[in-house]
């Protein structure tokens, strides 16, 4: 057996391709662990998150929140199913928490279309409090 030749197989593209999600779990590195890194990722956020929350709650139109991120999760999850039936987004079925819907990992729509909308506007409300506080003084 020639030494460039490993024992392991990789994920082929035309696997992905060809939508074999059994083939491309069955050939993914031996001794991989799932491990959700898009968690992993917002973590940070959420740190920065919890003050923010505190200094603006009071400010925000929660209900023109809701609405926008509505909006956005409704739009966003559309344009997503198109890339993901294009084959354009695909995912690695190690890096997901798992369950996923029309082909979209769970953790797209809820952490990635929910939490940087609002993210934005409590951040916008903490700098306009901020701004205003400064102001009286």
């Amino acid at each position: 057996m020639p030494e460039d030749k490993e024992l392991d197989e990789t994920v082929e593209t035309s696997d992905i391709k060809k939508n074999n999600i059994a083939e491309v779990k069955k050939k993914s590195v031996v001794g991989a662990k799932r491990w959700p890194a898009t968690v992993v990722l917002l973590a940070p956020f959420m740190f920065l998150f919890i003050p923010l929350y505190k200094a603006a709650r009071h400010s925000v139109n929660w209900a023109a929140a809701v609405a926008m991120m509505a909006t956005f999760e409704v739009i966003m999850f559309f344009a997503e199913y198109f890339s993901v039936s294009r084959q354009h987004w695909i995912w690695n079925p190690d890096r997901i928490l798992g369950p996923t819907i029309f082909g979209i990992p769970i953790e797209e729509p809820l952490l990635y279309y929910w939490f940087p909308p609002l993210f934005v506007v409590i951040l916008m409300h903490a700098i306009e409090n901020w701004l205003k506080k400064r102001a009286e003084k």
